[in-house]
């Protein structure tokens, strides 16, 4: 389970991130023609079964979320977040503005899906040239609403046990968002494994 990682497989799962999530906050920065700073991955865990879910929600936000399933050797689920006025703002950057508050246009729910599936491809594709793998993603799924029950409908609450968490923004509009990796928990000792970085 995630909780029994030691420090070295923790290691070598944000290095994984950082190298996944650098690529796909590139990848959103030049869809969104904006420069975007990213912190370094940190590992989020829980005992039981939807932790990431419940301290989400615990938060009290109401956020966008777009999720696609990663599947092959690179199993789980990756999740862009953001709050409901930052999710506007990209909107706004990736030409279908929403108004404060109002109501969501299908074109700008599509535009923040694709960009969930530009961030999606741009991390499946670092960490592929990585373990010399093909690794898949699947089309983006969107929810909005309280943070729990989003992280709900689009990760099992088996799964959302664990995360890779990076936090992005940038400051012209002030845009905070944060990418979630979730591995399938009886898939991270192959994946581990198959990483050049000593796991």
């Amino acid at each position: 389970m995630p909780t029994r990682l030691g420090p070295r497989e923790i290691d070598a799962l944000q290095e994984l991130a950082s190298i996944g999530c650098g690529a796909a906050v590139g990848a959103l920065g030049r869809l969104a023609g904006r420069p975007l700073r990213m912190d370094v991955p940190e590992t989020w865990a829980g005992a039981g079964p939807g932790a990431i879910a419940d301290f989400l929600g615990s938060m009290g936000r109401e956020v966008v979320a777009v999720g696609v399933r990663l599947s092959e050797l690179l199993e789980g689920h990756l999740v862009l977040l953001l709050s409901s006025a930052d999710a506007e703002r990209l909107a706004g950057l990736l030409g279908w503005p929403v108004e404060p508050g109002g109501p969501w246009g299908t074109l700008a729910e599509s535009a923040v899906m694709e960009s969930c599936n530009v961030v999606g491809s741009a991390f499946v594709s670092a960490v592929a040239r990585l373990v010399g793998r093909k690794l898949l993603l699947s089309v983006p799924r969107l929810a909005r609403g309280g943070g729990r029950d989003c992280v709900d409908a689009l990760v099992p609450r088996e799964v959302g046990r664990m995360a890779l968490a990076t936090r992005f923004a940038c400051e012209a509009p002030a845009i905070e968002g944060l990418i979630l990796v979730m591995p399938e928990p009886a898939r991270i000792p192959g994946l581990l494994a198959a990483l050049p970085l000593g796991a």
